[in-house]
């Protein structure tokens, strides 16, 4: 046995650590291999054979409110990228020029986030700050909720996209076909086909974001794609998928040393983004829901009332929108 401090050892030592070395990089290859298991550039060298891109993010959309200190002043103009924000940074651009005429408090303005992002979907009055100083203009706040704002595409999400593409070959002509070319835009979160819908020969896709109505420019973007790729004589068109509201009363009761409001808070949040998730035609279950709830921290027990909510079938025309998901104390 050769001695530690001895040039034997050293050596075996070094070829040792480069003998590691190449079964780790031989391990992380072999992952990249599959598309189950591989991960980012790998991932869409896997998602190019199948025709597939990974979808960049896009950006939310919303109104802000502009106010003056008082009715009486000149006519105001809030220049088209004039910048506004949230406490915490995130910003957004005015999307033309906007005038506050004399005689009137507030003027609504259009705004889009200055990035691509899910965190720029801001909640009513989260918009507080005016990072660019607009003369005559004292505040401003966004009374309702920014929709739009998208992530980059995920490894799972374009991992589940492969192995959709996968699951139902698409040949040119069948509805696995028509959805795949929908999904490749930016900004569709979930899509929907009807054959023959408005008889023989026509296609209807409908579109939706996650959680929201596409854009009227999101929509045309989606029929561009649909003529270009379409077949000869098929009539296909675009549609916005319609919103149907979903209500639920949930009665909890905490576990024991965590406070109520803070687990009906959580409640809330995630049983509205399982909705919102949920996407075009997708039916709602309430044991999917309560599965859902079951694994928040600090939920001990609860129950829906059955007068105020129930399993939803959604047709393929529209997508789950949560409504009002009340929280309460059993």
């Amino acid at each position: 046995m050769p001695q530690n401090e001895s040039d034997v050892m050293l050596r075996m030592r070094v070829l040792a650590g480069e003998i590691y070395t190449q079964r780790v990089y031989a391990d992380y290859i072999l992952r990249q291999m599959f598309p189950s298991t591989a991960v980012g550039e790998y991932l869409d060298a896997h998602a190019a054979q199948r025709g597939l891109t990974r979808k960049g993010g896009t950006k939310a959309v919303g109104r802000a409110l502009f106010y003056a200190p008082a009715e009486e002043h000149d006519d105001v103009l809030i220049p088209a990228g004039t910048v506004v924000s949230t406490a915490d940074g995130l910003r957004f651009v005015a999307d033309s020029d906007t005038i506050l005429h004399d005689g009137d408090l507030a003027v609504t303005v259009n705004v889009t986030a200055a990035h691509p992002g899910s965190a720029y979907n801001i909640i009513g009055n989260r918009l507080t700050v005016i990072v660019t100083p607009v003369m005559g203009i004292e505040s401003v706040r966004n009374t309702v909720r920014f929709s739009g704002g998208t992530d980059d595409e995920s490894d799972e999400q374009l991992r589940e996209r492969i192995a959709d593409s996968f699951r139902n070959i698409s040949n040119g002509a069948n509805a696995a076909y028509y959805h795949s070319v929908a999904m490749s835009v930016d900004g569709v979160y979930t899509a929907s086909v009807v054959g023959a819908a408005r008889g023989a020969g026509t296609v209807d896709v409908y579109v939706c974001a996650k959680g929201a109505s596409v854009t009227l420019d999101k929509l045309r973007e989606v029929q561009a794609a649909l003529d270009e790729k379409r077949e000869v004589n098929v009539d296909v068109r675009a549609v916005r998928a319609t919103a149907m509201s979903v209500n639920l009363y949930i009665r909890l009761t905490a576990a024991e040393g965590y406070d109520f409001d803070t687990v009906a808070e959580k409640v809330q949040a995630a049983v509205t983004d399982y909705i919102n998730a949920l996407g075009v035609g997708k039916d709602l279950w309430l044991s999917e829901v309560g599965e859902v709830i079951y694994h928040i921290e600090g939920v001990e027990s609860y129950k829906f009332l059955e007068t105020y909510g129930s399993d939803r079938e959604v047709p393929p025309s529209r997508y789950a929108l949560a409504g009002n998901i009340l929280v309460r104390a059993e």
